[in-house]
């Protein structure tokens, strides 16, 4: 999002298949963060972000493992590229914040949902 309206965004099958729905977070939160990466790059000389960029998660562990390297077990299975998104938070690029399932924006574009929430969703977007 810039300016109150949405910039990028992107919806598609995953190549692996998860075995858990902190997985699922964590490589959503690692493409999320190369997107971040990437948009930041092509548009430094015009806008110029100096701080970091918010990555919104409504999952508490994948938001854990996104702030803290340390292993952790139940996750040794996840590839250590899904990691990204943990270097750019340790990097201080990318900031990864807690929200509410309610509040997913990006729930519009990977979920059926009641006309009243998509609407809400969509106007969060900058969508009409």
């Amino acid at each position: 999002m810039y300016s109150g309206g949405a910039i990028s965004w992107l919806c598609q099958r995953q190549a692996s298949v998860p075995i858990s729905t902190t997985e699922v977070e964590v490589v959503a939160a690692s493409e999320a963060a190369r997107e971040v990466v990437w948009l930041k790059r092509l548009s430094s000389d015009i806008v110029g972000f100096a701080e970091a960029q918010d990555i919104q998660i409504d999952n508490e562990a994948a938001i854990r493992l996104a702030q803290n390297p340390e292993y952790h077990r139940q996750t040794k299975h996840i590839e250590i590229q899904h990691f990204f998104v943990r270097e750019k938070v340790a990097e201080g690029e990318i900031a990864v914040k807690k929200i509410t399932t309610e509040a997913q924006v990006a729930d519009a574009l990977t979920k059926p949902l009641h006309g009243p929430r998509l609407k809400m969703l969509m106007d969060k977007m900058g969508l009409e």
